[in-house]
């Protein structure tokens, strides 16, 4: 029974391991053939949103507060990225603020927030997800002479973007005296190589998505607080689950 289990997920890490290295493959086909990540975004302000829309500013804040669409805070900056709120704004334009699904009761989502412990105390650790991360780490190891080879424009660490500060001001809609300001008094994710500052973007994006998240959610906002729970529990089941991984599996 035990040898039968031992294969079982022998064959289970065999797969994750095939469907991650084809990903791999194909994200370093795609930055030689687009000079960039894929997963690099196109942010717009407010005003370039109500256009590109139709809908007002003051509405496009209202559904960041009442229907908790998703948007970036650079400090009291507000970014967007098109894809992420499509969904939202489809909804709105069809629906106005009408729930008929009561997604956005309040009552509802004070007991989305009260039952959402109890409901994921019950639930298997995310070991796929962390085994998927080990084997995309071991695979980077090995990456970086081919990414030498295929990169154009952005550096690549570990198979993430590099920007300078100048980049990244311009990639989040800000200054370069904000991005400076996120990192020393806001403690964004960074790199430093002697005297210079550069950012990772995943990571960069993360934590002002977590921060936008927080800032919300701390003001009284149940939409956000249901949204920051989640992202809490995320983090908090991912750093668990890594650090039995490691130890199991001796890496």
């Amino acid at each position: 029974m035990l040898h039968k289990a031992a294969l079982s997920f022998e064959f289970f890490i065999k797969n994750i391991l095939k469907e991650e290295f084809t990903r791999w493959m194909t994200s370093i086909k795609e930055i030689d053939n687009n000079g960039s990540t894929a997963s690099c975004k196109s942010y717009l302000t407010i005003k370039e949103i109500s256009e590109l829309t139709g809908i007002g500013t003051y509405t496009l804040r209202q559904l960041t507060y009442a229907r908790a669409m998703p948007h970036l805070l650079v400090k009291s900056r507000i970014i967007f990225d098109h894809s992420s709120i499509a969904d939202t704004i489809a909804k709105f334009k069809e629906e106005g603020w009408n729930d008929p699904d009561k997604m956005w009761d309040v009552k509802r989502v004070q007991e989305d927030i009260r039952n959402f412990s109890s409901k994921k105390e019950n639930q298997q650790p995310m070991i796929d997800e962390i085994i998927r991360n080990i084997i995309k780490e071991e695979l980077a190891a090995f990456s970086e002479d081919i990414l030498k080879q295929t990169k154009k424009s952005k550096e690549s660490y570990y198979g993430r973007t590099i920007l300078t500060i100048k980049e990244a001001a311009d990639y989040f809609r800000t200054s370069t005296s904000t991005i400076y300001s996120l990192i020393k008094e806001d403690g964004m994710p960074h790199l430093k190589i002697q005297s210079r500052f550069y950012i990772v973007m995943e990571e960069a994006e993360a934590f002002l998505w977590r921060e936008t998240a927080k800032s919300y959610a701390t003001s009284g906002n149940v939409y956000w607080q249901r949204l920051l729970q989640r992202l809490d529990w995320e983090e908090k089941e991912r750093e668990i689950a890594y650090q039995n991984a490691l130890k199991r599996y001796g890496k």
